[in-house]
């Protein structure tokens, strides 16, 4: 395909290629989905079980149903979502480093962002279905308990949770980008956030002297108001605070990352340093 025909390629008809690139390699490692069904139903036993230690009436776990199974399967499910996409973006760059590729990639007509998230594109709506699969199985097999679903909030968490960790996404591609290696992105983000963003235990549970380094991570507002939104039957106006703090974090993150991804690629080109790993 010439250069020109590539640059009338409409955006969606690139990102499907990639699509189709990626699924048609996973599809030669037909053992990799079967373990990850397999680690899905495991994943829901061990915290099936957990449950049954702690008691119903747990006041931590009243803002979310009360119900601590219920509340460990979201988290978890939803922690290896945004951990897809905290990491995708940069696991691109980094893979494109080691094999040689990033140069070429970075000099084709296709717009860089347009390659990055077409790149990353198939392992997110991988993760997006395990996601689903993961509820799925907790609910079908081990009773997740869901109250009166609030659509409302779970698309506006959704949508805000998917722009704030995509921005974080593009800062740890940028980094990688110049560095190589080292990501403290995903060390912050990925490491603090499982123990202090409330992914298996409430956040309420925390000693006071650290509690406040979980207002200071997205993660915490967006499993917060997803479980409110899927568990506890709760309003809109009820899970505004977590809205309205998923809305600055967005605020925040996305002009600070497309800035940071624009020198990003400057520095390295200005270095020549695209091919070096």
């Amino acid at each position: 395909m010439t250069p020109e025909a590539r640059r009338q390629q409409p955006g969606p008809a690139i990102l499907a290629a990639f699509v189709r690139r990626d699924l048609r390699e996973a599809l030669t490692y037909k053992f990799s989905f079967l373990s990850s069904v397999v680690g899905i139903l495991l994943s829901s036993a061990t915290f099936y079980f957990v449950a049954k230690l702690v008691p119903s009436s747990t006041p931590s776990l009243g803002p979310f149903g009360g119900d601590y199974f219920s509340f460990a399967v979201v988290g978890v499910a939803f922690a290896g979502l945004l951990g897809m996409f905290e990491e995708g973006l940069a696991s691109v760059v980094r893979s494109a480093q080691l094999s040689g590729t990033l140069e070429a990639l970075l000099v084709t007509p296709v717009p860089v962002p347009v390659i990055l998230f077409g790149s990353s594109l198939y392992s997110l709506l991988f993760q997006v279905s395990r996601t689903a699969l993961h509820l799925a199985v907790a609910l079908a097999f081990f009773g997740l308990a869901l109250g009166r679903i609030n659509a409302a909030g779970v698309l506006t968490v959704g949508i805000l949770t998917v722009i704030c960790f995509l921005s974080v996404g593009v800062l740890s591609a940028s980094f990688i980008l110049v560095y190589k290696t080292g990501n403290p992105f995903s060390w912050i983000l990925g490491t603090v956030s499982g123990l202090l963003g409330g992914v298996v235990f409430p956040v309420a549970l925390l000693p006071a002297w650290i509690r406040w380094v979980s207002s200071l991570l997205p993660v915490t507002y967006a499993l917060d108001g997803m479980r409110k939104s899927l568990l506890a039957s709760s309003s809109f106006a009820e899970i505004l605070p977590d809205v309205a703090a998923l809305a600055a974090f967005s605020a925040l993150l996305v002009p600070l990352s497309l800035v940071a991804f624009r020198w990003a690629v400057r520095k390295a080109k200005k270095d020549g340093s695209l091919s070096h790993f």
